[in-house]
């Protein structure tokens, strides 16, 4: 087993790891900036599922973006007309992962899906955290203790790029947008009133939702003020969106599965504040530098709370956190219950409280 820390300067090659959910992939990204600024005349790639690879494509700091379907052939091979097209794809991903001779590669996720794609590249150098899970050490030659927690994951990836010789951090989050998706975003906008609002009250964790009749009384309330309201979130999530905006009058903007990654990234850019659960779009928002209003419950914000402009509100319960998907209380859900609409209200108007006095401010002037 190697030592750490080491230096990377005779690489040719780097192969990041990082194929997980979209939050986790924006908190990756400062790893790939000061991988870039400590050497940069080293080709670094990065390995990521389709479903977050938009963050990436078109990083200045990645050469090449490596795309993972596991998802989709995983769920092909579970089809006995599509197993075999899923197995040849996969048996074809490995290939090209062996056939990029990569020097290094360093593993952000210390999972077992990790370690496969690890062990494909036949890399002779490969780094990651010694806490990984599912066997994943087992495949590295160096490892890491990750600093203790709690750390937010942003530090703990830093921590890794450290390890390689990237000790002058670079915490940026950058994800490019083209021309064609700032105008998808800006239509999207068009005609709305300001400030613009977006309500963001879905995630893939039951434990960390709030009841929706609580999203449509705030959504009132922002749209009784004369405030833009939009709803974002996936295309399974439209029953939540017509939920909240029915009857409403006027209704809020419903973009819900109408955006991918990058018109995303740009429509958020251009709004004044997000309200929303943890989930994969408050970090989108962050990183764009939106002001952010994230509810929390069983999720710990100082490992994955939000790092830019932000108010968070939790309850600190005797189970907090419990950093899982399902609540195991008799009270089900009460750190997420316990969050009044007043008290939303409040932290959203800290950050909107200079749109209402310039407003009321035009309407005084108007009258004089």
């Amino acid at each position: 087993m190697g030592t750490l820390p080491i230096q990377l300067d005779g690489a040719r090659r780097i192969l990041l790891v990082k194929p997980s959910a979209l939050g986790d992939v924006v908190h990756a990204l400062p790893v790939a900036a000061s991988l870039a600024r400590r050497y940069p005349a080293v080709s670094l790639d990065w390995l990521v599922e389709e479903e977050s690879a938009d963050v990436v494509r078109g990083h200045p700091a990645v050469a090449e973006t490596i795309v993972s379907r596991r998802l989709r052939w995983l769920r092909q091979l579970r089809n006995p007309s599509e197993s075999l097209t899923a197995a040849r794809q996969m048996a074809a991903f490995a290939r090209r992962l062996r056939g990029a001779r990569y020097d290094v590669v360093l593993d952000l996720q210390g999972l077992l899906k990790s370690a496969i794609y690890i062990l494909c590249t036949g890399a002779p150098v490969r780094v990651g955290f010694a806490e990984g899970r599912e066997g994943a050490p087992l495949v590295l030659t160096h490892r890491l203790m990750a600093p203790p927690q709690p750390v937010h994951a942003v530090e703990r990836y830093l921590a890794l790029a450290a390890a390689v010789g990237a000790t002058e951090a670079v915490r940026e989050f950058r994800i490019p947008v083209a021309p064609e998706d700032a105008a998808a975003a800006e239509g999207c906008l068009a005609g709305l009133p300001t400030p613009r609002v977006v309500l963001h009250p879905v995630a893939r964790w039951r434990t960390k939702l709030w009841e929706v009749a609580r999203w449509r009384e705030l959504a009132g309330r922002f749209s009784r003020q004369g405030m833009g309201v939009i709803l974002i979130g996936g295309p399974g999530d439209l029953p939540v969106a017509e939920a909240i905006a029915a009857g409403m009058a006027p209704g809020p903007r419903n973009l819900v599965g109408a955006l991918g990654l990058k018109p995303l990234a740009a429509l958020l850019a251009r709004v004044d504040l997000m309200v929303c659960v943890d989930s994969g779009p408050m970090h989108v928002a962050s990183a764009v530098g939106t002001p952010v209003v994230a509810l929390f419950g069983p999720t710990d914000p100082r490992r994955t709370g939000p790092l830019g402009p932000a108010v968070v509100l939790r309850r600190e319960l005797p189970c907090s956190p419990c950093l899982d998907r399902r609540c195991r209380i008799p009270d089900a859900y009460l750190c997420m219950r316990e969050i009044a609409v007043e008290e939303v209200w409040k932290a959203a108007q800290s950050f909107l409280s200079g749109f209402c006095a310039g407003r009321a401010k035009t309407k005084m002037d108007s009258r004089q």
